[in-house]
């Protein structure tokens, strides 16, 4: 038994284990005899978690080897290439659509957008064009020189959430497939509500687990590959989403055109 990586309950089990990196996921120069992870399963949230030794992930991974990682560190390419996909094919084309039609619906005023972790800028690029004042964060330097370069934000901050200063409020702030990469989420997940407009509503989307599960997966997808500390159900998604103070608004999971399987929701105070 070993700690839940979102409850820290040790009512968890072993699902699988991994003597070497699959195929797909990206190479964070893991020496082969140094990799071993277990994905593990909570019986009292419901999530799926890795579980691996410490070091094998530093804790400064995410301000600047990740990103750099990515399809060879080559951020232009990636960049260039999925904004030019159509929408059809574009997983952040129908993201930010359903996010603004579900804003729309509920009949809420939203003009500043606040997205933690934006990465290489895909998703606020597509915001951009349907939201007025678009702000983000990144714990990455080089990723937010990429998009003061190339996308028009209002604003932009290299660190975490925390770094923001408490004055500024947002009508919506968005988590992009980003909490699975937080050692806390609850914590984080938490803090964003001091950022808040009074109303304002938070949209998080999270790897799903369940189909993937079912169909024995869980060794060769992206949903369970070494970076994701967590890979979510309903159960736990709610688990998540209560313990960090928030009600949940919608809940849908879904296949995205990448093939993703994800899991998102929108929360309010």
């Amino acid at each position: 038994m070993e700690n839940c990586n979102l409850c820290n309950s040790i009512d968890t089990v072993e699902i699988s284990v991994l003597l070497e990196k699959p195929a797909l996921e990206t190479d964070y120069k893991i020496p082969t005899s140094e990799y071993y992870r277990k994905i593990m399963h909570c019986n009292s949230c419901d999530v799926y978690f890795n579980s691996y030794k410490q070091g094998l992930i530093s804790d400064d991974f995410y301000e600047g080897f990740y990103n750099s990682s990515i399809d060879s560190g080559i951020m232009e390419e990636r960049f260039n290439r999925i904004i030019s996909l159509g929408f059809d094919q574009s997983d952040n084309k129908q993201r930010v659509r359903r996010i603004y039609d579900f804003v729309q619906s509920y009949g809420r005023n939203i003009e500043r957008l606040l997205d933690v972790g934006t990465g290489t800028g895909v998703f606020v690029f597509e915001a951009s064009k349907y939201f007025k004042s678009v702000y983000c964060v990144d714990p990455d330097k080089k990723s937010i020189e990429f998009v003061n370069k190339r996308i028009n934000v209002q604003e932009s901050w290299v660190g975490t959430l925390n770094t923001i200063p408490d004055s500024y409020k947002f009508d919506l702030i968005t988590y992009n497939k980003v909490l699975e990469h937080v050692k806390n989420p609850i914590e984080l997940l938490a803090q964003t509500g001091k950022y808040l407009e009074e109303e304002g509503i938070i949209y998080v989307e999270l790897p799903f687990a369940e189909e993937l599960i079912k169909e024995n997966k869980q060794k060769e997808r992206a949903e369970f590959f070494i970076e994701h500390y967590t890979t979510f159900t309903y159960e736990s998604f709610e688990y998540l989403a209560e313990n960090s103070g928030f009600k949940i608004l919608l809940m849908v999971d879904l296949i995205e055109p990448s093939g993703k399987h994800s899991i998102y929701a929108f929360l309010q105070k």
